[in-house]
């Protein structure tokens, strides 16, 4: 039986004060399925005595199962506008070495041309390529296809940050290599290279989906909430996508 952990976790009222809590759970999965039958839909849940792990669910087999349900998770998502917590990194520095997938921070130039690419002025192989491809959540992959083959060649070797990387090079890599221990576990677990890269691909579908879903009710939100509403609504909004690190979207 797991140990129960702490979780603190903040939601907003109808009215739009925001408001903070705690509650007792095995995980951070349990923490929300609790919290929605009371009916509140936090904004962020998280460990509250600051774990690294932030009350992941531990064990290779069940990180694994995690990863082959994550594309039917995020598709309720978009179903039911429940939305799960990815922990925030606060700092520039922070940001090179955490390998969770996220949207990058930098020039957004070069990361425009990354996504768009596959990040091919960063990796010279198309294995890492089309994983990178799939590393920033909520973006049409620059390099969908690739071989089994080319994949397994990329799990094998490992692609180090170099001195002369920007900041978003140092990005990319470490997400890539985050990528690369996940599929090392779901394939130590029973699954294929091939398997895993179907549920990229799905994940990343079920990804753009929530972008869109989302950004289709603020437009329509504009034209009918006054200003002080939807300002609210925005940033509900946009601290879901961000939790799931995903691309914000302007208030303009």
């Amino acid at each position: 039986q797991e140990r129960s952990m702490k979780y603190t976790y903040a939601y907003k009222t109808s009215d739009g004060s925001r408001h903070e809590a705690s509650i007792e759970a095995a995980s951070r999965d349990e923490a929300f399925a609790l919290l929605r039958k009371e009916g509140i839909r936090p904004i962020k849940v998280v460990a509250a005595d600051g774990a690294k792990a932030n009350g992941e669910i531990r064990g290779v087999r069940k990180r694994v199962v995690a990863a082959i349900v994550a594309a039917a998770v995020l598709l309720a998502m978009v179903a039911t506008g429940v939305y799960y917590h990815l922990s925030p990194v606060e700092s520039a520095a922070g940001f090179e070495a955490e390998q969770t997938r996220r949207y990058p921070i930098g020039d957004a130039a070069v990361i425009e041309k990354g996504i768009l690419t596959g990040w091919s002025d960063v990796f010279k192989d198309e294995g890492e390529r089309f994983l990178a491809s799939f590393a920033v959540p909520g973006v049409k992959a620059g390099q969908r296809n690739t071989t089994a083959g080319e994949v397994e060649t990329a799990l094998g070797r490992k692609v180090a940050a170099d001195a002369g990387d920007g900041l978003e090079a140092r990005q990319i890599k470490a997400m890539v290599e985050g990528m690369k221990r996940e599929a090392r576990a779901y394939i130590a677990a029973g699954g294929s290279i091939a398997e895993y890269c179907k549920r990229l691909t799905e994940r990343q579908d079920a990804e753009i989906a929530v972008y869109e879903r989302t950004k289709g009710e603020l437009e329509r939100a504009r034209e009918t909430m006054d200003f002080g509403e939807f300002l609210s609504l925005w940033e509900e909004r946009n601290d879901a996508l961000r939790n799931l690190g995903i691309k914000l979207i302007p208030l303009e």
